[in-house]
Formats: structure tokens, C-alpha cells, sequence
């Protein structure tokens, strides 16, 4: 059997009050499965505790980017939704267009991504069962989502994703349109979230810069904060890079 590595809890953080301090990484290897978890800061630097922090888009066009280590299947994944974890607030067309909308984001800039709606799923937390699932969980106030994701040592093809949104937030949706800063107060926005998210199931790391802080990829996230839901040209030229 091909020698499978575990990578778990790549974490976007959320530029808030508590948390953790440091970036802290912890490795632990059974046989040959390898577990790490990252833990961030969730205050992105020099950020006071307003209800936001929010930013419009000054410079998207910054190159930057980061591979962690892994590629999609050319069959592309499956993925189900756990509706019965969604927030009160949100119907379940709202969550699966929201999810949608930032999968086709990604396939938008690079066809070789593909994700198939493959119905709803029961399971409750993430785990390496053979089911890519996108769910709420109450999981600690240091992140806002947190994306676990497996894949083959000897290939790098990535064998499953789960993504866990943390219920502890308050979560809503705001069209693009909205601007970037257009979202409601206080809450943040499932599909500007889950699309830097599934920049991860894409193969793409975290970027912590203050320069790439347009980037869909940046670390931080912001309480109405939109303009996750583009990307910007680092994001592009990322998913692009992905081999094969």
C-alpha cells in the first residue's frame, strides 16, 4: 500500500482577540502516517479588536505564493455538505451555492480543478473515512475553518479533504457585489472563507506577508470581509503552478 501523509489543521486564522500567540507545529508519525497541525496566531499583526478590520483591495496583483506539497486528482473530488451543522440563519441553497460559487472559483482560474456535489453526509467532525466533508463544529476561537487534508507520499496526489467551518463565529452571506468590504457586520462570510479554504484542497499554503493581505490566500480573515471570493494574481499563478 502507497505510504499515505496525513496533513492536518492547515488553519485560517481570524484577525480577532483570542487565541494563541505563535505559530506552533507538532509532528507525530505512526507507522507511515505522518499527523502535523499548525496552529496561528489568530490577530493578524499590528491589528487592534475593533468589530472589524476589514480592508478594501489596494494591490491584488502581488505574485506571491505558496505550494503545500499536494495536487487534486484529475477526476477532480467529490465532495458533501452536512447541512444538519449549517448555521440557523442560512438555508441549504444558500450554503451549497455559497460552496459552490468558491469551488467554481477555483476551477474558473485553472480547469485542471474539478468538484463534484456528491449529496449530503452525517458526519460530524473531520476523519479519514473516503468522504470529502464540509461541515460546522465548534472547534477552538483561534481559527475560523480548518482544512485537513490526505494525500500519497509517493505521488502527491491528494486522497481526501474535509474542511470544518467553526459554529462559534457568526456566519452569513453577502454578494461580491457588496464590495469588498460589503458584508454584514460582526459576521463573517461563508463563501469569501470557503474559498480561501478550498485554495488548500487546490494545494495551495497560507501566506502571511502584510503584502499579500488582497490575496485569497492570506492567512487572516476579517468579520464582512468579501474579497476572499476573487482571486488575486499570487492565487492564479498558484493554482497554475500545481503539478501535474
Amino acid at each position: 500500500m502507497r505510504k499515505i501523509l496525513l496533513l492536518s489543521l492547515i488553519v485560517l486564522v481570524v484577525a480577532f482577540y483570542s487565541g494563541l500567540s505563535n505559530l506552533g507545529v507538532a509532528i507525530a508519525q505512526k507507522d507511515d502516517i505522518v499527523f502535523k497541525t499548525f496552529v496561528h496566531d489568530p490577530r493578524a499583526p499590528g491589528k487592534p479588536v475593533p468589530v472589524s478590520n476589514c480592508t478594501v483591495t489596494t494591490n491584488d496583483q502581488v505574485s506571491d505564493f505558496g505550494l503545500a506539497g499536494w495536487y487534486m486528482p484529475s477526476a477532480g473530488m467529490d465532495y458533501q455538505i452536512n447541512f444538519g451543522t449549517k448555521p440557523k440563519n442560512l438555508s441549504e441553497s444558500q450554503v451549497s451555492a455559497a460552496i459552490q460559487s468558491s469551488f467554481n472559483t477555483w476551477t474558473a482560474a485553472d480547469p485542471k480543478q474539478k468538484f463534484n456535489y456528491a449529496g449530503t453526509t452525517t458526519t460530524k467532525a473531520a476523519k479519514f473515512d473516503g468522504t470529502n466533508a464540509i461541515l460546522w463544529k465548534g472547534i477552538t476561537r483561534g481559527a475560523l475553518a480548518i482544512t485537513y487534508a490526505w494525500y500519497y507520499t509517493t505521488t502527491g496526489e491528494l486522497v481526501e479533504a474535509d474542511t470544518v467551518f467553526n459554529r462559534n463565529y457568526k456566519w452569513d452571506l453577502t454578494d461580491i457585489s457588496a464590495g469588498d468590504c460589503g458584508g454584514t457586520t460582526g459576521d463573517y462570510d461563508v463563501q469569501n472563507i470557503a474559498t480561501h479554504e478550498f485554495g488548500h484542497w487546490v494545494g495551495l499554503d497560507d501566506l502571511y506577508s502584510s503584502a499579500d493581505k488582497d490575496l485569497t490566500m492570506y492567512g487572516y480573515g476579517e468579520t464582512k470581509e468579501l474579497k476572499k471570493d476573487s482571486l488575486g494574481l499570487g492565487d492564479i499563478s498558484g493554482v497554475n503552478a500545481i503539478a501535474p
